[in-house]
């Protein structure tokens, strides 16, 4: 399984890597004619003067600093150039790795961002920023592995292997086979220490799952007197790392040890090979010098590569799981043509519906039919487990049925794009979460083109504006991650502005004043009630004061609307509602 997940985030890297075509280009022409500039003509021009000296002391023949000026200038020359072209392809690579750094970036934020909300609700999400942070640096590791370890190592034994053939066949055999033998024991040491750096970067996301989940809980944690808790869970999840990270040590180093001797063969069968092709006059002194020099190259590029193997393991581990994430087909699917949304009206009608969650196989609803007149306003009532934030994520395609038609003024909502529908509908969820921007970029957020003005006159009618003038700096006070800086009655308040600004047809709240005093909820009263005008609402509540005006009220149990009708004709039913008003008014019923 984790060589095909490893296939794929190759894939991906080179995918997002071509679209850069101009410095990859560079890079890969450019890297071969610097590399024989700063490795080979050094040498080439060191092994000529060798063999005139070899010749001269050999003959006693007299020599001239003069003979050599040209190969110590051609040296020079070739240092100089090779540090002008290193610095072009540096720039390049360096660029090369942004630019592809950054596509990778959006294009996993993208494909979250088109994940459904069970997706998020079965994941950290400290757990999710750490997937793609790592996908994303383990990019840069590679690349840099690639171009400076493993296409170096290339460019050297095809340049060693061209220059030589001719002098020292038997040189060029013999490190071609040994080089072949290594790389293939290498590759297959490494692929089960890929599974290895798997589990140790699965063990690093759920410590930092862990750490993230008790951070963001740190009220709860400190409430409840649960320091020793928590240090206790995170000690665990930071011994499976260790634990994870010395098991893949031990292994790493034995696989090691073995390439390690694999290497030192090489070398002295290089040494004797060429010794023994200079004392049988195969070869001069030169070419002598040659063998060894680029061997020793050869040597050190295979040792890095070996670190190369090793770190390609960790950034393929690191990888795995935002490569799945990436494989995963959405939930909710686009549809291929989407039509463009007509809706209007606001006329809602949920036509034999079908429901159940795809992980557990809970069935919500079987056939469900329900008509919301345009105008109309709905409460939605029940015992928890009833259905009714499914209904409205099931309006809003968080989730998709299995069976039926969800119709808004006679469209089918699984024919519209999910953005188009949900621009329609204004949706205040129970606990409202801000971002951790200004008051009034959290407000703009219903709609990015209002003025200050529009947003201080929805401040003003949902209640927040008299709040937020009492802060530091009024609408320019950041509100904290998740708002954490506001009550949450504030909170709540900010997103009704929000929804209000937003001045959709269709209104969805869902327990929309759960987290309101009774006289911040009286004020909020009259607000909602403006915001519903001339709209479709529904409204969830378990206060059922908030909702007993409705034009009518749906009681849900187990998926299945038992009871539906105004507050007073569902009182005098004596039925499901009767006893639910009956407890929270304190046993009077109303007639």
């Amino acid at each position: 399984m984790a060589i095909p997940t490893s296939r794929k985030t190759l894939k991906i890297y080179l995918a997002h890597t071509l679209r850069h075509k101009r410095d990859f280009w560079v890079v890969m022409i450019a890297a071969p004619i610097a590399q024989f500039a700063d490795d080979f003509i050094g040498p080439i021009l060191m092994s000529h003067i060798l063999t005139i000296l070899a010749f001269a002391n050999a003959d006693h023949t007299a020599l001239h600093l003069s003979q050599f000026v040209p190969y110590v200038a051609g040296i020079i020359l070739a240092d100089i150039f090779q540090l002008a072209a290193w610095n072009r392809i540096v720039r390049s690579v360096w660029r090369l790795e942004e630019q592809t750094m950054q596509d990778l970036s959006n294009t996993a934020f993208r494909h979250l961002l088109t994940m459904s909300q069970r997706f998020f609700n079965n994941r950290f999400g400290g757990s999710i920023v750490s997937q793609v942070n790592k996908f994303v640096g383990s990019y840069e590791r590679l690349a840099d592995g690639l171009m400076w370890t493993l296409y170096k190592l290339f460019i050297g034994f095809v340049l060693t292997i061209a220059i030589l053939v001719k002098p020292a066949p038997l040189y060029v055999i013999g490190i071609t086979v040994l080089a072949a033998l290594y790389i293939y024991a290498v590759y297959r040491l490494k692929r089960r220490e890929l599974r290895l750096n798997e589990h140790w970067s699965e063990a690093e996301n759920k410590k930092t799952g862990q750490l993230a989940d008790s951070i963001t809980n740190i009220a709860a944690v400190k409430s409840f007197a649960h320091e020793q808790l928590e240090r206790k869970l995170y000690r665990a999840r930071a011994q499976a790392v260790t634990d994870a990270s010395l098991h893949t040590m031990r292994y790493t180093m034995s696989s090691e040890l073995f390439t390690n001797s694999i290497q030192r063969l090489i070398r002295f069968t290089s040494i004797f090979v060429s010794l023994w092709l200079a004392v049988n006059g195969k070869v001069q002194v030169g070419i002598v010098y040659l063998i060894l020099t680029y061997t020793g190259s050869i040597m050190g590029r295979l040792w890095e590569m070996n670190g190369f193997f090793r770190n390609l393991n960790r950034v393929l581990g690191d990888a795995r799981e935002m490569t799945e994430i990436l494989g995963t087909e959405p939930e909710v699917r686009e549809p291929a043509n989407p039509e463009k949304a007509h809706f209007i009206r606001g006329d809602i009608a949920f036509r034999g519906v079908t429901f159940q969650h795809s992980d557990d196989g809970a069935r919500i609803f079987q056939n469900l039919d329900v008509h919301i007149k345009p105008g109309e306003k709905i409460g939605l009532v029940g015992p928890s487990g009833s259905g009714k934030t499914s209904l409205t994520y099931l309006l809003l395609r968080m989730m998709d049925i299995q069976k039926g038609e969800i119709q808004i003024d006679g469209q089918n909502i699984a024919n519209v794009a999910q953005q188009d529908l949900r621009s329609h509908i204004a949706y205040v969820p129970q606990e409202p979460l801000m971002f951790h921007r200004t008051i009034m970029e959290n407000i703009r957020y219903g709609q990015l083109d209002a003025s200050d003005k529009q947003v201080t006159s929805a401040a003003k009618m949902s209640n927040a504006h008299e709040f937020i003038q009492t802060l530091p700096q009024g609408y320019d006070t950041l509100v904290g991650e998740r708002g954490t800086k506001l009550s949450g009655g504030q909170r709540q308040r900010v997103a009704i502005a929000r929804a209000m600004l937003k001045n959709a047809p269709i209104l969805v709240l869902d327990e929309a004043t759960s987290a309101l005093d009774s006289e911040s909820e009286v004020l909020i009263q009259d607000a909602l009630w403006k915001l519903m005008e001339g709209r479709t609402a529904i409204v969830i509540a378990h206060r059922l004061s908030t909702i007993q005006k409705m034009d009518r009220i749906l009681v849900l149990e187990k998926g299945t609307i038992v009871e539906q009708g105004t507050h007073r004709e569902l009182l005098r039913q004596q039925g499901v509602y009767a006893k639910l008003w009956s407890h929270q008014s304190g046993g009077f019923i109303e007639t």
